[in-house]
């Protein structure tokens, strides 16, 4: 009995010693389907977060305000239980309950694929902290990849956040870089370091196409007639230039993007400006004194020149900011798998979809899903090359 009663108060000490680790490894062994199940939940819950996010911050509408999710086509508030994820989409069958009006099933698919992805990310670490933010870094690329589908855009705030992400759960888990190709334990210094390889990569990438791709120029004996107006289908901007029609959707598809129109004028208000360089932008043209002229405040301008360069770069900028992101998780070797398997990809989706012949395309989303692909098949990847 004394025996009993001294052997009691070590077990205790010795239960509430276990680390985080210990436990999440004794959920695992005792109950199997409760983290996958529980990661699964929170990201269909986070996922119908994304989805606003998706919605309101390209359109520069705040996260915060209106409190609550709206109608994108008649502006009504959506009551709580009609926006339960997953669920609220089903139930309405794909349809708003005010208007009637079709819902896009990203909706839906955002909600699937979060909750899909955190319970693959929950099978990957017995650190808790870890899973955490390694998730929070998926949920941040995938609203990354849906906004640059839409819209072609990069925000930089959220490639920031992603790689603020990776960078601390390099911090708590110096094995957390576990690329095939990575030997040995890692840490927070070669997340950075792979961060900014990523980041310069893309950027000299993007350099030496627009060398070898994205310059074109043209250039008149005479000064000819230039013009700027809407397109006929109200879609567009077009660019006419000695009867050679141009879109700007076309042209400009990064923001670094520029039309130079040399030896040229503007004709403003019937007085021609002085000789110069014009340079047009997506949303505005500059004089050569520095003036900015807002394309959306005027229904035509015209002018003479006696010819025109194209700037354009082969890559968009915001490219660096995703291969940034994604080598502070998966280090530089992943980056370099991304890049291969997301041209791969863009390619294959290219001839699918009939696009190309210089529309424009968003790469982000083709390296995003091959730096997803690397990060949960990598090791098999490199099995099937063997």
């Amino acid at each position: 009995m004394l025996t009993e009663m001294m052997s009691t108060p070590t077990s205790i000490p010795e239960a509430w010693s276990l680390s985080l680790i210990d436990y999440t490894n004794l959920v695992r062994l005792t109950h199997p389907w409760f983290l996958p199940l529980a990661f699964a939940l929170i990201g269909a819950c986070l996922g119908s977060f994304l989805n606003v996010v998706i919605y309101r911050l390209p359109r520069g509408i705040r996260l915060g305000k209106p409190a609550r999710s709206f109608c994108p086509t008649c502006g009504a508030l959506i009551p709580w239980y009609l926006n339960l994820p997953v669920v609220g989409w089903l139930l309405l069958r794909g349809r708003s309950a005010c208007c009637h009006q079709p819902i896009s099933p990203r909706y839906l698919i955002v909600e699937l694929l979060t909750a899909g992805l955190f319970a693959a990310v929950s099978l990957s670490f017995s650190d808790m902290l870890t899973l955490a933010l390694v998730a929070l870094w998926v949920a941040t690329m995938i609203a990354v990849f849906f906004i640059d589908l839409e819209t072609m855009t990069v925000l930089r705030r959220l490639t920031l956040s992603a790689t603020l992400a990776a960078l601390l759960a390099a911090a708590t888990d110096p094995w957390l870089l576990r690329n095939p190709l990575t030997q040995g334990p890692t840490g927070l210094l070669y997340a950075l370091v792979s961060a900014l390889i990523g980041y310069l990569l893309f950027k000299l990438i993007a350099l030496l196409g627009m060398l070898l791709f994205g310059m074109r120029r043209k250039d008149y004996a005479m000064p000819v007639a230039w013009s700027l107006s809407q397109s006929a289908d109200g879609e567009d901007i077009e660019l006419n230039i000695h009867g050679e029609s141009l879109m700007l959707s076309t042209l400009l598809n990064d923001i670094g993007d520029r039309v130079l129109l040399r030896g040229a004028c503007l004709k403003f208000s019937g007085a021609p400006a002085q000789e110069g360089r014009l340079e047009l932008r997506a949303d505005a043209l500059l004089l050569p004194d520095g003036t900015r002229i807002e394309l959306e405040a005027h229904e035509r301008l015209e002018g003479s020149c006696r010819g025109y360069a194209l700037r354009r770069s082969a890559m968009g900028s915001g490219d660096a900011w995703i291969a940034m992101a994604i080598g502070a998780l998966v280090g530089w070797d992943g980056v370099v798998m991304a890049l291969t398997l997301g041209s791969l990809l863009g390619i294959i989706a290219a001839i699918a979809s009939r696009h190309g012949f210089g529309r424009p395309m968003p790469f982000g989303p083709f390296l995003i899903t091959a730096a997803m692909l690397w990060w949960f098949f990598g090791d098999k990847l490199l099995l099937l090359q063997g």
